[in-house]
């Protein structure tokens, strides 16, 4: 008689069925048993996080331990390149905690500074990704819509943006929808240009498929295409992001009178060089937590792509 080590031993699998069915499917034992005995497996999974932020922070702690080194040997002047306790000192002023590193205009505006750029940001932003995704997808899939648009994006394209700013000013003015406008058309040509690349690149095999089970119109492209070009949209996506802060920052030195950028430029009219840094150490980091909360809102539609994907 065959014991249950000798079976563990020869087929080295586990083996589920239903109830009214002899129908048993193979899974290999490690797969199931490991993780639960071998703690060392669950809290790879478990840390796999924490690894990426201890990671991800080296190379900034090391820049401010750099940046801190050459304050302390007077490689270049403290009042030209300010150290990360004295812009630490200004970002607490400017959040109303303590006094003000030299001047008076931004202290206690952080809240609203950050508010008001993170408002243009997300609302150029999301204009841009909507009108952007629908534009690409068309221009990706109708090749009448591509001969007729894809000319204008490859003059429009190689722009820079910044180069945008004065024309806006003369047709809108200064205030509220030129810095609107301006973070919107810095994200567009991003977003049409990589939606385009990504859904043209859909196989057509997939295509195919979907007619075969019905699909067909807009149900083609809601359920094969999109989601088969994702990755690639999110990508372009996120370049756009970045772009609209570009433009978001830029605009406000020049066309409102509140926000981070503005704090920036008057900070260095003020000559005021702690601000200055302050002010691009928090644009810095609200521009990585906006890109942490797209990935974030992105990772549940990308799970396929990640568990497939070369680092998989």
């Amino acid at each position: 008689m065959t014991t249950d080590s000798e079976i563990h031993e020869s087929e080295k699998s586990l083996y589920v069925g239903t109830k009214d069915s002899n129908l048993s499917l193979p899974i290999p034992s490690e797969l199931v048993i490991e993780p639960i005995l071998n703690p060392q497996v669950s809290s790879r999974f478990r840390s796999s996080r924490t690894h990426r932020i201890i990671m991800g922070s080296l190379l900034p702690l090391l820049t401010i331990v750099f940046w801190e080194l050459v304050e302390l040997t007077g490689i270049v002047s403290p009042a030209l390149i300010p150290g990360p306790l004295a812009v630490l000192k200004a970002i607490e002023a400017w959040a109303g905690f303590g006094p003000s590193s030299g001047s008076l205009f931004f202290s206690g505006h952080l809240v609203s500074d950050v508010f008001a750029t993170l408002t243009r940001v997300f609302v150029g932003f999301l204009f841009a990704s909507l009108f952007g995704v629908f534009v690409g997808t068309a221009v990706g899939m109708l090749r009448t819509v591509d001969e007729l648009i894809t000319p204008t994006i490859r003059i429009l394209g190689p722009v820079p943006p910044i180069t945008w700013i004065p024309v806006v000013i003369v047709v809108l003015g200064i205030g509220e929808v030129t810095n609107f406008f301006l973070t919107f058309l810095g994200a567009l040509f991003p977003v049409i240009a990589g939606t385009a690349m990504a859904v043209s690149g859909v196989d057509r095999n997939l295509l195919r498929v979907g007619r075969m089970m019905g699909r067909k119109g807009f149900s083609l492209v809601r359920y094969v295409v999109l989601p088969a070009s994702l990755p690639n949209i999110v990508g372009s996506l996120r370049i756009g992001l970045s772009i609209s802060w570009l433009m978001a920052v830029t605009s406000e030195m020049l066309a409102v009178h509140s926000g981070l950028g503005y704090t920036l430029w008057n900070a260095y009219n003020y000559l005021d060089y702690p601000a200055v840094f302050a002010s691009m150490f928090m644009i810095g980091v609200c521009g990585l937590t906006t890109d942490i909360i797209l990935r974030f809102l992105t990772k549940k539609a990308l799970e396929w792509h990640l568990e497939t994907g070369v680092r998989s």
